[in-house]
């Protein structure tokens, strides 16, 4: 990556490009590389292993270049190029063009192809990664820009479009906070990728290494003897006026070597090409989960030119991560339980750390799953509690004891803190680290080095300058409309504020602020960042650029992710950086200089390992949004059924001229209305139903609409993320979609309507089909899958109940009963069995009886009986509540006599009493079934009083500091 002096050639309209290439690959063989492999070629030209190969080919078959299939040699005929030139100069004029041979291979870059690249524009006055000042190549990008250019933008960005398709396939999201509303945004990846080379990246990675050593180090003395506050190399005010430094964790740390088991740095660089550190995370460092996804994606979009291009793998950091996890684990302990903590769905990060839980297989836990007894961590799980060894936190320290910490917390564990101070739990990073963050440690760090290390600083911060000193706050407060001023004192991290954005009375104000409280802020050189390459709507400009590099403690020392997160501004004149929201990402490719080894395979051949057991390392928490999952997929499919048996009448019968159609009309309407619990819906009349029925279907904020059950199936699949297959996010998207379209504000929605209801029960079938076909038959299936037949009885009664319980005419009755079978998805098997036309005894015999039939009541309860006797629960000989109610609602349907239920009753020939007596009974016992199920396994932990250092103490009492 370092510039040449001399400029590249100009070139005409007429130039031939790949004749250039051709005459490369020849000009590659010297005396002193008569023989060359095919990556040999592809370095000395700078062209990928895929074009060199074509050109090499060539040359084969034309007779030029010989081959014994890995190495290539020129031939004689070779000369037959030089033979008219050698005929007629001298000498020095033969010597010439061999003596530019020997020099080319040791120019530093390659020139600038021609096609987008040769337009390319790199901000002026910066760094740009990929072209030098002269507007040649770079030697790290020279193959992938060719590769990059031959496609052109158009290829480009055929290739970002299937980026985004696979991102919405893998459900990749990032939470994003304003007015007040958390929403989900779509996860941004730019297809080029940020490349550095392998040389570049070994002194980047030592340097990062030496980093993590020294924070690691000063986290150690922070919470430990604080010699550097005592021998004033860091002052005072600076780590206590810090909301990181957690008073209640001092000598609270980690058994080991490393305090420090994760670190993460935000790497930019300054016009002259300096890498420097912008910003430190050791609380819970993010971002490793996004860097793997767009690995994992563009090495999809780009099979060929990844693979060619050697690039670092991923894989091996993240086991790193796992073994020092593992190795973190409690004294005497060999073999730690780990769990991740998570804030929840909300938390802007949560896809990755459910992304993360999953590749690295620990349970997903929020802090209501956790509990402190004995001095030790527990999993509040489906058998009872489970220790925990070690928690991987993704819930910032602040939050995470509301005893000893913030006291209306309900993140965090009431009790974590003394259960790590006494040794019980090792918690990764720990709860103290935030300090770490803190901006007003930048300006010391280089004397930090020198004392802990007895070595400089290797990688410099960006010039940053604390205002608690007279000299560094005058010069601040004279520069303010061109620095980066941080209150180091906030526990945002947003509150940068950046001077030029400030008018003169803001200036003023913000000077003001500076002067009452100095010692509360830093203040940091505006740096132009460097820029990259991205793909914009018809071109490829140069965007800033953030790199976040990532290292986990490994063997005494760290082990650096080859690469990281790359992020850029949406804008090519964006200066500074405004975060993730807004942005867009990239994967940065470290390029090996030869095809990297295959080590410490994911395969163990040693001692064979026992499975876990699934309903031990199973939240209820999990348990239960499995359980209302499959209810809410059953009550959007069952909606979506009956409303599109209610358009097929209103097509019909709309008008209100046939009586019977229109009758039956408003039944199905009412049905709807009690089967969503919509009844607040009403219609009294034909004209009235489009209003109601749009109301129903589409309303999201009515409790029990097609729109709300889809926000809650989503909302409940989002908490169960870890436990889902990777395919289920193919059906998730489809879903988000067909729910933004069920907005029917529109001309005439009863014209799309149809169409979207097909695409949801699609889905939800999808949906169905994956759980079946893809789960295992764990307690999670099990609870999903008792939510799923539970709900289904549970809205079939409801549904047989509208339609059935009241007599109507011979027309209208006709009508509801085959809307009934259409609605219960049985209209096709009942014109098989049956042959006639519709009679209220047998349509109650393949509705309720039928055990064969998967959508009767029968069949359901007889997947209830197995599937509530699979639940976990403690040995016992006597049957659980559950089961005792499935099993006297199954015994109540077999004693039924449908021939009886189906007479009208002779005290109200309007009713059939009797019918309705049964169905009450049946719909009041499965919903006492499915209470007895969330009592038995998902009942919310008490907040009862902890005891600590020997005295009762409530949630939020403040407890004494143990720091002196």
């Amino acid at each position: 990556m370092t510039p040449v002096d001399d400029e590249a050639p100009r070139r005409s309209t007429e130039f031939v490009q790949s004749l250039e290439r051709g005459l490369a690959v020849i000009r590659a063989f010297d005396a002193e590389h008569p023989e060359l492999t095919l990556s040999d070629v592809a370095r000395k030209t700078g062209l990928t292993r895929a074009a060199a190969r074509r050109f090499l080919l060539t040359l084969v078959d034309l007779g030029y270049i010989r081959t014994d299939g890995r190495r290539f040699a020129l031939r004689p005929r070779i000369l037959e190029l030089g033979y008219a030139y050698l005929s007629s100069v001298g000498l020095p004029e033969v010597a010439q063009p061999h003596m530019e041979a020997l020099v080319a291979p040791s120019m530093t870059t390659t020139a600038a192809p021609a096609g987008w690249l040769s337009s390319y524009q790199a901000p002026p006055g910066g760094y740009d990664e990929m072209v030098a000042r002269d507007g040649r190549v770079r030697d790290a990008w020279a193959g992938v820009a060719t590769a990059l250019d031959e496609m052109g933008v158009a290829e480009l960005r055929q290739r970002h479009r299937d980026a985004v398709r696979l991102l919405r396939n893998d459900g990749v999201t990032y939470n994003v906070y304003g007015h007040g509303v958390t929403y989900a945004s779509d996860w941004s990846l730019d297809p080029i990728p940020l490349l550095i080379g392998s040389g570049e990246w070994a002194a980047i990675e030592h340097a990062v290494t030496q980093r993590a050593e020294l924070l690691d180090l000063l986290l150690a003395d922070l919470y430990g003897p604080r010699e550097l506050i005592r021998k004033g190399i860091i002052p005072v005010e600076v780590v206590a006026g810090h909301p990181g430094f957690l008073r209640s964790c001092d000598r609270v740390g980690l058994p080991g070597e490393r305090q420090l088991l994760s670190y993460a740095c935000d790497l930019v660089r300054d016009p002259s090409g300096q890498v420097r550190v912008l910003s430190d995370f050791a609380q819970a460092p993010s971002g490793s989960g996004y860097a793997l996804e767009n690995r994992m994606v563009t090495s999809r979009v780009f099979p060929s030119l990844y693979r060619e291009a050697q690039v670092h793998r991923l894989a091996p950091f993240f086991r790193s991560m796992r073994s020092a996890l593992n190795a973190a684990g409690p004294e005497g302990i060999d073999d730690p339980r780990v769990a991740m903590l998570t804030p929840g769905p909300f938390s802007e990060t949560y896809f990755e750390h459910a992304y993360l839980a999953t590749y690295l297989g620990y349970p997903l836990v929020e802090g209501s799953d956790l509990t402190v007894k004995e001095g030790r961590l527990w999993l509040r799980s489906l058998t009872g509690l489970e220790r925990v060894d070690v928690l991987v936190r993704r819930v910032d320290g602040w939050y995470c004891d509301p005893l000893e910490l913030k006291s209306d917390s309900r993140l965090g564990v009431p009790g974590l803190v003394e259960v790590a101070r006494r040794g019980g739990v090792s918690v990764a990073n720990p709860i103290g680290a935030a300090i770490l963050e803190n901006p007003g440690l930048l300006p010391f760090l280089p004397r930090v080095a020198e004392h802990l290390l007895g070595q400089p600083l290797e990688l410099p911060s960006v010039t940053t300058w604390w205002c608690g000193t007279p000299a560094e706050r005058s010069h601040v407060l004279a520069h303010l409309s061109e620095l980066v001023v941080r209150p180091i004192g906030q526990r945002e991290s947003r509150d940068d504020i950046h001077g030029w954005d400030l008018d003169e009375a803001g200036r003023d104000a913000l000077r003001r602020r500076i002067e009452a409280k100095p010692m509360a802020f830093v203040a940091q050189e505006a740096v132009a960042f460097s820029s990259v390459p991205c793909l914009a709507s018809d071109r490829v400009e140069g965007r800033p650029v953030v790199l976040r590099s990532f290292a986990v403690a490994r063997d005494g020392s760290y082990n650096v992710m080859p690469g990281g997160l790359a992020r850029v501004a949406a804008l090519p004149e964006e200066r500074g950086w405004a975060g993730l929201a807004g942005g867009l990402s990239k994967d940065t490719w470290v390029l090996a200089s030869e095809p990297e080894p295959q080590s410490g395979l994911w395969l163990n051949r040693g001692p064979g390992l026992a499975a876990l057991d699934p309903a031990k390392a199973m939240p209820a928490r999990v348990a239960e949004n499995l359980f209302w999952l499959g209810r809410y997929a059953e009550r959007a499919e069952a909606t979506v059924r009956l409303v599109r048996a209610i358009l097929d009448r209103r097509n019909d019968f709309a008008s209100g001229l046939n009586e019977p159609g229109a009758e039956c009309l408003l039944g199905l309407f009412v049905a709807l209305t009690r089967l969503s619990g919509t009844t607040d819906v009403e219609a009294a009349a034909s004209d009235e139903l489009d209003h109601g029925l749009l109301a129903v279907v589409s309303d999201p904020g009515r409790t029990g609409s097609l729109a709300y059950t889809l926000q809650s199936l989503l909302s409940a699949i989002q908490g169960v993320r870890d436990q889902m297959s990777a395919d289920t996010w193919l059906v998730v998207a489809d879903l988000e979609r067909q729910l933004e379209a069920l907005d029917t504000r529109r001309v005439d929605p009863y014209a799309t309507l149809p169409a979207v209801l097909g695409d949801v029960i699609r889905s939800l079938l999808a949906l169905q089909g994956l759980a079946s076909e893809s789960m295992v038959r764990d307690p999670g299936w099990q609870f999903m899958d008792a939510g799923r037949r539970l709900e289904r009885a549970m809205l079939l009664v409801s549904l047989v109940r509208s339609t059935v319980v009241p007599v109507r005419g011979v027309g209208a009755e006709s009508l509801m009963l085959e809307s009934l079978l259409v609605a219960g998805e049985s209209i096709i098997t009942y014109r098989r069995l049956y042959r006639s036309r519709a009679q209220v005894e047998t349509v109650l015999d393949l509705l309720l009886l039928e055990p064969d039939n998967p959508r009767s009541l029968a069949y359901q309860l007889d997947q209830l009986t197995e599937g509530v006797s699979a639940l976990p629960r403690p040995s016992q000989v006597r049957l659980s509540d559950e089961e005792r109610l499935v099993l006297e609602v199954s015994t109540m349907l077999r004693v039924a006599d449908t021939a009886g239920l189906a007479q009208p009753s002779k005290s109200d020939p309007a009713l059939r009493l009797s019918l309705d007596d049964l169905l009450v009974a049946i719909e009041t016992l499965l919903a006492h079934a499915a209470d007895a199920i969330e009592r038995s396994h998902f009942s919310r932990p008490e907040e009862g009083r902890l005891l600590v250092a020997g005295r009762s103490i409530s949630l939020g009492e403040p407890l004494a500091s143990s720091m002196p």
